[in-house]
Formats: structure tokens, C-alpha cells, sequence
């Protein structure tokens, strides 16, 4: 066993988780010394980020790389280096660890909802990125999220195991893992209140996020635990969340639809009702026809609980009488999206 996990966040937040996981295999050198990344952070609407970690992942053959990493343009770090490291066959893999919360809350990046990463290579050994994570909490009374982050570097032998926490109380709870299983034959095993989840290889080369959802509590003492049981060489885990999001949410349903020809043009009118327990930030109408979309429109009115609304969409004569179209309405609340599709005959 080689490394070590530092629970650094266990507190509940007024807000909303939103993650972005993004695997990497991009090489840094003297021909190709930077790149961008962009992590999208969906339906921001200025709203300020209460908590906000940036994890990179990297490769390398020393420790001697000289490197300059910008987030929006504003500098993370100057210096490589790592939070965490560990050995894996003749290779070094690095971690760093960003507070980002105030560099996402400037004034640019609130109007942004995306983040621009810029990574620099200045010099010394060629550097590989091999995976980049995003946790931010969209600041919101409406929500509450639990919140327990490991984060680290640690790598597991076959037989090996490491107990992680005794958690109470995560009935519901979801747990997220950034892990490097190598090969077919690896088997990285998650008890959670003795209970086991078993994660396997996508067969890429890299770092991959496993989800499980809706964890059981009826039996068991709460015991989270990692267990490589596989025959396929080491496991490399970088980090481990278990959250829970509770808020109310807005359940769009339609009640009714009207499609008729005026004056050349197809006119449909959509009457909706929302039976959840709160408004959505948006709501949005697509009209498509054979994957061509018709028509487009976005409502930002808040449709509060029990409330009715009627909109009206109009579409050039393109389609012909007793064809189809498609009929796609989204909404979304904080980071959460859902939608729903109603075909309609032309009239």
C-alpha cells in the first residue's frame, strides 16, 4: 500500500453539489507546452459558489517540471508542487489540490458558466495530465447538501484494503470515486456498510468516476472500506465523495397542446402546470422534425408551484399535413436538469 486520504470537507452546505470529472491523456513538453481545458458549470446565473475544489492529476518521470496553471486566466500556481505522490511502476503521479472558491466568485467569472483551465509547460521533464476534477457548491437557500470529501493519492496492492470511515446516517447518500483500475482482470471493491460494490475496468487507460447511488443503511455499522481484489496489479484511487442533495424540485407536466395553420405558419400553443414544490430557473421549448430543430424558446418567468402557463410557438410552413414533430421541453433547477417529449400530428 502506498499514499494516503485527507478527509478535508465534512460540513453541510446551503446549496448544490455540482462535479465535473474530466480523464486526461495530454502530454506537456518542449513542442507542445500548453493547453486549455474548459469544465462547463452549468445554469451558474451568477450565482456565487460557496465551496469550490480543483483537483489535477498528473504523470511524470521526475519531479523536475516547471509548470504555470491559470484558472480563467488568474493564477492557481507558479510552482509544481504536489499535494500527494506516489510510484506506480517507473512512474511518478502527482496531485495538486486548489481552494478555487474566490476565483470563481470574481465579478468575470459569475457571468461565466464555464471555467477556462490554462496549463503551461516552462521546462524540465515533459508532464502528462491524466485527470481533472471540479466540485463546486451553487450557493441556494431552496437546497441543503452533506458533504464528506477524501481526496489523496492511494494505491492498492491485490489483497490489500483500507478502512476509510465509519459514516452514520447515509441512508440515500451517493458516493462518487476517481479511480485508475489498469487492467480487465482488476476488481476494486467498495464496502459500504458491509455491503459490496463492485468497480471494474472500462478498459481505457486512465482515470475513471464510478457513481453509486442510494445507499442502503438497513444493515451494516456504517463502515466505508476499499478492497483490491482483483489479479490485476495495483489500484490507484484520488479521491472519494459522499454527499447528499435534498431540495425541492419543480415537475413540469403539460395538460395541453394546440397545433393549427395561421396565415402560412404553424402555430402551437402549450399549456403546462407545475405540480412540484419549486420554480424552475428556466424553462426551454424545442420544436424538432427529422433532427432538425424548427424552432427554439426560453422562458426565464418563474412558473411557481400550482401555477399555469401558456406559451405559444410559432414555426414556418416547413413540415407537411400529417407529418410529426417533436415537441421537447426542459427545465432545470440549480445544477439539475430534466425534460420531457410530446410528438404532435401538423394539422
Amino acid at each position: 500500500m502506498q499514499g494516503v486520504f485527507d478527509n478535508i470537507v465534512d460540513k453541510v452546505f446551503n446549496g448544490d453539489l455540482y462535479t465535473v470529472f474530466k480523464p486526461l491523456d495530454l502530454q506537456l513538453h518542449g513542442y507542445h507546452s500548453k493547453d486549455n481545458i474548459v469544465l462547463n458549470i452549468p445554469n451558474r446565473k451568477s450565482r456565487r459558489i460557496e465551496f469550490g475544489l480543483l483537483e489535477v492529476v498528473t504523470e511524470s518521470s521526475s519531479e523536475s517540471v516547471d509548470w504555470r496553471l491559470k484558472l480563467n486566466g488568474i493564477s492557481v500556481t507558479k510552482e509544481y508542487k504536489p499535494h500527494y505522490m506516489v510510484r506506480y511502476r517507473d512512474r511518478l503521479i502527482s496531485k495538486f489540490v486548489y481552494d478555487v472558491t474566490s476565483l470563481l466568485n470574481t465579478e468575470e467569472s459569475m457571468r461565466r458558466e464555464w471555467v477556462n483551465l490554462t496549463v503551461k509547460h516552462e521546462g524540465g521533464s515533459p508532464v502528462k495530465l491524466r485527470k481533472i476534477q471540479l466540485a463546486t457548491l451553487y450557493e441556494d437557500a431552496d437546497a441543503s447538501t452533506s458533504l464528506r470529501y477524501w481526496t489523496g493519492l492511494l494505491v492498492l496492492y491485490p489483497g490489500e484494503s483500507y478502512p476509510l470511515a465509519k459514516c452514520r446516517n447515509i441512508g440515500g447518500h451517493s458516493i462518487r470515486i476517481s479511480s485508475y483500475i489498469p487492467q480487465k482482470t482488476s476488481r476494486l471493491i467498495m464496502l459500504i456498510n458491509g455491503m459490496r460494490h463492485e468497480l471494474t475496468s472500462p478498459y481505457t487507460e486512465g482515470f475513471e468516476e464510478y457513481i453509486i447511488n442510494n445507499i442502503d443503511t438497513s444493515i451494516g455499522d456504517g463502515e466505508i472500506a476499499l478492497v483490491n481484489e482483483g489479479e490485476g496489479g495495483a489500484i490507484i484511487t484520488s479521491n472519494i465523495i459522499l454527499y447528499s442533495i435534498r431540495m425541492p424540485i419543480p415537475v413540469i407536466e403539460v395538460e395541453d397542446i394546440n397545433a393549427s395553420r395561421v396565415e402560412g405558419q404553424l402555430k402551437i400553443i402549450v399549456s403546462l402546470m407545475n405540480k412540484g414544490e419549486s420554480s424552475p430557473d428556466f424553462i426551454v421549448f424545442t420544436v424538432l422534425h427529422k433532427g432538425s430543430m424548427l424552432t427554439s424558446m426560453k422562458i426565464n418567468k418563474p412558473l411557481k408551484p400550482s401555477e399555469h402557463s401558456i406559451s405559444e410557438l410559432i414555426i414556418p410552413d416547413m413540415v407537411k399535413t400529417g407529418e410529426t414533430v417533436t415537441l421537447r421541453i426542459v427545465w432545470s433547477k440549480l445544477s439539475r436538469t430534466w425534460f420531457t417529449e410530446k410528438q404532435i400530428l401538423v394539422p
